[in-house]
């Protein structure tokens, strides 16, 4: 009698445990909402002949188009059916490319939301990050908190180190610097620290002299944990930097901050921009979308 006890006990368990995965898993993949906001609207071309700057931000299911115009607020949803593990985006003419569920690649057609499937995806964002300025070359790199400057003409190489902050390889992520931006005037340059969650402006190099420090921003979340939800092989918090193309917005991917770039002050902080960081800026001009970059 008690061994039968016991083994209905087990069966019970089993089964519950079952429902219990089902449940989470249903509800995390069917009951998310499109850039995990409640009631968001369906997105839709603009109509008129205005210039509108949309940040476009791809999480799970979704691509998300806030209004830069209107305070970065969010303005529609555009669904993403079949479409899932999103870990890289880019522009290819009129339409968005999305890398997903690991080496698929996607087209979506911003003005009616089609998606064109079997199509070569995006590359993944690299972990070393270059950015080019005139004669000088930024980069940052695994295994290394901080940046580099080299000069082309001469190569020349100076490591930039983050006075009064460390970082521990075991538990932090890697590379540390997974975000490098030059302001679109070139005069500054932002390093996203992502072990200890805050973004080192510097005044870009002049004459070939090191950059010089200028500020710290604190972000309003910290880069750590996992993204949520997310299905693609790297869902850690590594960040990302985007400057809008006309300077006055820093976006920040994983942590979903929006940065004054003038004031240096963290503006408002994004859920979906939280949850991703594969970003993009369109703007709508001519009843059409363009791409800065």
């Amino acid at each position: 009698m008690r061994r039968r006890i016991l083994l209905r006990t087990a069966v019970l368990l089993v089964a519950a445990a079952g429902v219990l995965v089902g449940l989470t898993a249903y509800f995390s993949s069917e009951h998310v909402p499109p850039c995990l906001v409640a009631d968001t609207p369906t997105w839709h071309p603009p109509t008129d002949r205005t210039v509108h700057r949309f940040l476009v931000v791809a999480t799970d299911n979704a691509l998300c188009f806030y209004s830069m115009d209107d305070a970065n607020a969010l303005i529609g949803a555009l669904g993403l059916k079949g479409v899932h593990g999103i870990s890289a985006i880019e522009s290819r003419g009129e339409q968005i490319a999305l890398r997903y569920d690991g080496d698929r690649g996607a087209l979506v057609n911003v003005r009616t939301g089609r998606i064109t499937r079997n199509v070569a995806p995006p590359p993944l964002p690299s972990g070393t990050i270059t950015v080019p300025a005139g004669n000088l070359e930024y980069s940052t790199r695994p295994h290394e908190l901080g940046f580099r400057m080299r000069r082309l003409d001469t190569g020349r190489v100076a490591r930039i180190r983050f006075d009064g902050f460390t970082w521990n390889p075991r538990f932090g992520p890697d590379p540390p610097d997974h975000g490098l931006a030059l302001g679109p005037d070139g005069s500054t340059v932002w390093v996203l620290d992502a072990p200890n969650s805050v973004i080192h402006v510097y005044r870009a190099s002049v004459g070939g002299r090191p950059p010089r420090h200028l500020d710290d921003i604190r972000l309003s979340k910290p880069l750590s944990g996992e993204e949520s939800p997310c299905s693609h092989p790297r869902c850690e918090r590594l960040g990302s930097l985007l400057f809008s193309a006309d300077g006055r917005y820093v976006y920040v991917g994983d942590a979903g901050d929006v940065i004054d770039a003038g004031k240096r002050e963290v503006l408002v902080n994004l859920e979906a921009l939280h949850q991703s960081r594969s970003l993009i800026e369109m703007d709508w001009i001519g009843g059409g979308p363009a791409f800065p970059r």
